[in-house]
């Protein structure tokens, strides 16, 4: 196992590249992984800790037997690479929709159930949570040990980042033509994103619309048959900002609650990082720019409990989308894969 690089399918998309730099933190080297990609120029590249690794096309790439891979993004080719890395007897961790969109796997987050990993050599590949699930699961968590949740709302602000590169793309010719005085154009949203908003126009890579079912699935034991009843309601806005997601979380508790007695038991959960002023706010900037040990968790701010409502608490998750989510969870997971697994 040692001796066979990691690869990386969709190592040029956005998620992939947020994933080479969070490999890069964890100590990999870029000898250590193969880039791949589906449609590769001769001279495609993308950098690793200040290295240059060339992106290879998947079509003229051998996995090996025991091989690990991972997949970003793009779900067509991963699926693509499952039925080829399969064949050859690699292994998958899929960071992308299509495995999340297959009932017969199990979703691993791994803060929650990293010990399905073991299913890994048995089936050949395994299904990582999108952004959204990855933000909001460890709250939910939390919270059960408080007692009964009765219902989640969440509205989720999305970046134009969700849709990759292309997302970010439009949005800055967009904004440079309209301070220019020329027409905005579009075709990875459904109109005109700068100077917008645009309401219920999630890309497909935002984890939007599996959201609700993948937090039940985490929240039992990651199976989508044993899944929970729990009512999951999700609203979603594309933000005219390049990078960052912020969620307002609404959450119906079966009997009141404290938000000192919500923050005693969210402080034992170290991938989120609690604002105590109910007057501080986060937002994806402010967060980028915060210091290197909170980057790469989750910003709890504004928790308040409704005096209108019942028993229904409030909060803000803040996240820097290209540190935390999907490409965070595959990342970990694959160290855990190395560390006590292969």
């Amino acid at each position: 196992m040692s001796d066979m690089p990691l690869a990386l399918v969709g190592a040029d998309t956005f998620t992939g590249e947020a994933i080479l730099n969070l490999l890069s933190e964890a100590g990999v080297k870029a000898e250590q992984v193969v880039a791949l990609s589906d449609e590769a120029s001769d001279d495609a590249s993308v950098q690793l800790g200040g290295q240059t690794l060339p992106v290879m096309n998947l079509d003229r790439y051998a996995f090996s037997a025991g091989q690990l891979v991972i997949c970003a993004e793009n779900a067509a080719l991963a699926e693509a690479t499952i039925a080829k890395a399969g064949s050859a007897g690699a292994m998958v961790i899929d960071a992308t929709a299509f495995s999340r969109s297959q009932e017969y796997l199990s979703l691993i987050h791994p803060d929650m159930n990293p010990e399905a990993l073991m299913n890994l050599q048995q089936q050949g590949v395994v299904a990582v949570p999108g952004d959204i699930a990855v933000s909001v699961v460890p709250v939910l968590r939390a919270l059960k040990q408080l007692g009964g949740v009765g219902r989640v709302d969440l509205s989720c602000l999305l970046s134009v980042s969700s849709a990759g590169k292309d997302g970010v793309s439009e949005l800055a010719t967009q904004t440079s033509r309209l301070l220019n005085g020329l027409p905005a154009e579009h075709s990875t949203f459904a109109d005109q994103v700068a100077f917008n908003i645009l309401p219920g126009a999630a890309p497909a890579t935002s984890g939007v619309d599996s959201a609700a079912r993948e937090i039940n699935a985490l929240l039992s034991d990651g199976s989508y048959q044993d899944e929970s009843s729990l009512p999951v309601h999700i609203n979603s806005v594309v933000a005219p900002v390049f990078y960052g997601q912020t969620i307002h979380l609404s959450v119906s508790m079966d009997w009141e609650v404290s938000v000192a007695e919500v923050m005693d038991v969210l402080e034992g959960d170290p991938s989120l990082l609690l604002s105590y002023d109910p007057e501080e706010m986060m937002s994806p900037v402010s967060l980028a720019n915060a210091e290197d040990g909170q980057k790469n968790r989750i910003q709890v701010c504004g928790m308040n409990v409704s005096e209108n409502q019942g028993y229904v608490l409030n909060m803000w998750l803040v996240t820097d989308n290209a540190r935390v989510g999907s490409s965070s969870a595959v990342v970990q997971l694959y160290r855990k894969l190395i560390a006590d697994f292969l």
